[in-house]
């Protein structure tokens, strides 16, 4: 894996310099349409959640993903929510114990902060500080 990985840039045959190697990338130039008609063609298995819609998988509420991608994985998965939710009351009591900052009351409040929420009391953003 190079640094640049996923970047637009990349090309069939890449050299990677710390390693001495060359890198083959021989899909790099396939369209998405391209890799599900090689799927679709020789019946390999993937994931149910792609026949669902889903384009992205990897961690459920993951921060790297799309607001929408994050609200539906949490419509679609309510356990992982209360989870998450738990994990932020859990949080929140670990800084109370020692003595921290605490910007939120509840898990809640902390689970809509992390899903970009406009209705989190206090919530700012740089137009805040903008005359």
């Amino acid at each position: 894996m190079l640094i640049t990985d996923n970047d637009d840039t990349r090309r069939l045959f890449e050299s990677c310099q710390m390693k001495a190697k060359t890198v083959v990338n021989p899909i790099i130039d396939w369209t998405d349409r391209n890799v599900w008609d090689v799927i679709d063609n020789e019946n390999i298995p993937v994931c149910e959640l792609y026949k669902q819609g889903y384009e992205r998988l990897g961690c459920i509420g993951c921060p790297l993903a799309r607001k929408k991608q994050r609200e539906r994985e949490f419509y679609d998965f309510p356990k992982y929510k209360e989870a998450y939710i738990r994990a932020f009351d859990r949080m929140i009591e670990e800084r109370k114990d020692r003595g921290k900052e605490i910007k939120w009351e509840c898990g809640e409040e902390v689970f809509l902060w992390w899903m970009q929420s406009d209705d989190v009391l206090g919530q700012m953003s740089i137009e805040d500080f903008i005359n």
